[in-house]
Formats: structure tokens, sequence, C-alpha cells
């Protein structure tokens, strides 16, 4: 096993989607060395037919019955230093109800560009504690919503610009054993009201409090985590509850998502992954359960 190869494998390498679908973030407590660039293609497939109205779950999806999302994306990180990545992550969403059109928005099926997100991820500091290595991981960035319209059950985002930062923790012992923790705050913007139905023509889309956790395996031949992704809003209104007019971008929307992902190299420049997850708990959200697979390809390897 070359050391290239080994480098390779070190990196969190799960098809990150920044959607209604996906948990974990498009951040984790990995880097790339200074002059690494990593493009991953990756496609999600998710489907739900039962729905938490507030926090009532529902047998059926109201209207369509069931849901299906497809999420094609590219993925890429930089190393712009050892010590900071830029990230970014464009996602394109297919959204199909099996039911009726959408009582908002009249829809039978909506698909696009969603939000494109920017991140910047940095490690103040790394010292060795017990045997292993401990990593400070501080990240802010931002996200611009796709051209597509918020408002709607088969919506594939709340349409808002936003505005994001993290903090948090990675240690990792040299087995190769590792354990990360990132908690963050959402701050998000307006959404344009297309359909009139708000009096100033826009959506309030609430902010949210998000925290992910991590516990994984990175050695010499694969990678494999177990993951659980978090999200509460700080305010809005419940689906069918007071203040709910049809303004589903103003809806409060809270979840805990479980999954795992695994990751193994086919050479030093490639590697393929694959990944499950699906909602435990949630407010105003599908009981998605999902299946993701990507392809990533290395350029700039160090020497």
């Amino acid at each position: 096993m070359t050391t290239n190869k080994f480098t390779l494998l070190c990196f969190l390498l799960a098809c990150c989607c920044v959607s209604t679908l996906t948990g974990q973030g498009i951040v984790d407590g990995f880097f790339h060395p200074q002059g690494r660039l990593t493009l991953t293609g990756g496609a999600t497939v998710g489907t739900f037919d039962d729905f938490y109205v507030g926090e009532n779950l529902s047998e059926r999806v109201p209207v369509h019955g069931k849901i299906t999302q497809r999420i094609y994306n590219l993925y890429g990180k930089y190393g712009v230093t050892d010590n900071l990545n830029l990230i970014v992550n464009v996602p394109y969403i297919d959204t199909n109800g099996e039911g009726g059109p959408d009582p908002v928005n009249g829809a039978l099926q909506q698909s696009g560009l969603q939000d494109v997100s920017v991140m910047a991820h940095y490690r103040p500091f790394s010292v060795s504690v017990a045997g292993g290595q401990l990593d400070g991981l501080a990240s802010a960035g931002f996200s611009l919503p796709g051209n597509y319209e918020p408002n709607g059950i088969l919506s594939i985002g709340s349409g808002a610009t936003t505005a994001e930062v993290k903090l948090g923790g990675h240690y990792q012992l040299k087995s190769g054993f590792f354990a990360t923790a990132i908690a963050g705050y959402s701050l998000r913007g307006k959404a344009d009201d297309n359909l009139g139905i708000s009096e100033d023509g826009s959506f309030d889309v609430p902010n949210a409090v998000t925290a992910m956790a991590k516990l994984g395996y990175a050695g010499g031949f694969f990678y494999v985590d177990g993951w659980v992704d978090y999200q509460s809003s700080s305010a809005g209104v419940d689906i069918m509850g007071p203040g709910f007019t049809g303004n589903f971008p103003e809806t409060k929307v809270d979840y805990t998502r479980i999954g795992f992902t695994a990751f193994m190299p086919l050479n030093t420049t490639a590697g393929v992954s694959f990944g499950y997850g699906s909602v435990l708990s949630g407010r105003n959200i599908g009981t998605t359960s999902y299946l993701t697979g990507g392809l990533t390809v290395v350029f700039g390897q160090k020497k």
C-alpha cells in the first residue's frame, strides 16, 4: 500500500448532497494537503410515503401518496494550504409524486439546480493526545438557491440564500479509528413568493441549529463510518398549524437522521463510495430513506 493510496483513503468521500434528503453537511474531519483537488460525482435516490405533519406522523404524503427524489451532484474539495480547504457542492434534484398535482403550485414534478454551496474549512490547531491526534475544526460558507419554485410539497429547497458557521473537533488514533463532532448555525434569508401567498412577496425561512457526529475507521484498504445528523429550526410554522397558509418555506423543519458511509480506493487516483441514510424522527419532513453512491478522482498528488 503506497503512501498516496493511504492518504486517498483518509478522506471522507461520501456523496455529499446539500438537500432535504441527505445528512452530514459538506464538511468532515479530514483535510487535503496543499495543492490536492478531489472531484466526486454522486447519485442519490430517496423515497418516502410517511410524512411528519407538524410533529404528527401521517401514514401517507398528502395528495401525492409517495414521493421519489433523485439527486445528482458534483462535490469538489481543494487544499489551499494543509490546514485550509475550499469545498464546493453543486446538486441537481428531480422530484416526483405518485398522486395528483401539487395543491399549492399545481406541479406534478419539479427538477433543477438546487442550492450551490461554498465552504471554507479550517484546522486552527492539531495536537497529540493519548496516542492519537486531535484537530480543531472551523468552517464558514454560504449557499445560493437555483431558479426553482420553493413553495409546495414537491419543492426541491427552501429558496433562501444561506450563511453558515460551524465549529468542531476530530480525534483519530494511529490505528485508524476516529470520532468527529461538528455543530453550527445556519442563518437563512428570504425566499421569493412567486404565487402571491404572502403580503410582501417573500417568505421568512427559519434559521437553524445543526449538528453532526461520526464514528469510523480510515485504514489502508477501506473507509467506513456511522453518522448521526441533527437540525432544529429556531422559528417557523407547522404544516396545517396556526399561521400556515400554504407557506411551505416558512415551516419549522427539524430532524434526526442516521446512516453509514463506506469508501474504497480503486487505485491511487480514484475510488468509489456507497452510503445509506434514513430520517429517524422529525417535524414537517418526510421519513426519507435513501441510497447514495459516487466516484471520486484525485488530482495533484503531493510528492
